[in-house]
């Protein structure tokens, strides 16, 4: 996996001749102690808690709750129908107590419970989202990398050229840390040094 992240990190920047590539293997050994891109990825989706494990902890939860007992109590005092039919209802009007109880289960829902389809339709958006999310994690880290080489092996001439370089090498880094709940920053050897 990193032989091919770096393979097209140098086919992006052109052929290079025999001779600079000591210059190449330097300037990537720099990058060493950073997170692959696989590892801001997985970064990423934590970070944005689009786990599949998420949705299928959920529906899990919503079949068991159907093995629940809903139960149902009525305490009162006063007026309390005794009985009813279709025809005549037997009421009371003591002034008295009464108290009733009653379990129930909606075995029904052991087949399919209504919630399962939203889980679902949720557990579809959240897949659209974490591949989005790895997408564009690492559009964003290769962007960064080529900008990090090319400073390195052909920095511009002009201090403001490679200035406005660095500042948007940091805004990328920036933008990752900020998907990746800080990842690349974390792991970055601390005085690392800049190209």
């Amino acid at each position: 996996m990193r032989a091919l992240k770096w393979s097209f990190v140098l086919f992006s920047l052109g052929h290079l001749s025999a001779a600079h590539a000591d210059d190449v293997d330097r300037v990537l050994a720099q990058f060493a102690g950073e997170p692959s891109v696989g590892e801001l990825q997985r970064a990423a989706v934590e970070e944005a808690e689009v786990q599949p494990e998420r949705v299928a902890a959920l529906l899990s939860r919503v079949r068991k709750a159907a093995l629940a007992p809903s139960l149902h109590f009525t305490v009162g005092r006063g007026t309390h129908v005794l009985g009813a039919s279709a025809t005549t209802i037997a009421v009371t009007s003591a002034d008295s107590w009464y108290a009733s109880a009653s379990v129930g289960w909606s075995l029904d829902k052991l087949v399919l419970h209504p919630e399962e389809l939203r889980l679902t339709r949720e557990s579809q958006r959240l897949a659209a989202r974490r591949e989005h999310l790895g997408t564009e994690v690492a559009h964003l880290y290769f962007q960064r990398r080529r900008m990090q080489v090319e400073l390195a092996l052909r920095p511009p001439a002009d201090p403001v050229s490679r200035a406005e370089e660095r500042l948007r090498i940091d805004e990328l880094g920036a933008i990752l840390d900020g998907l990746t709940g800080g990842a690349l920053t974390h792991t970055e050897p601390a005085g690392a040094a800049r190209p």
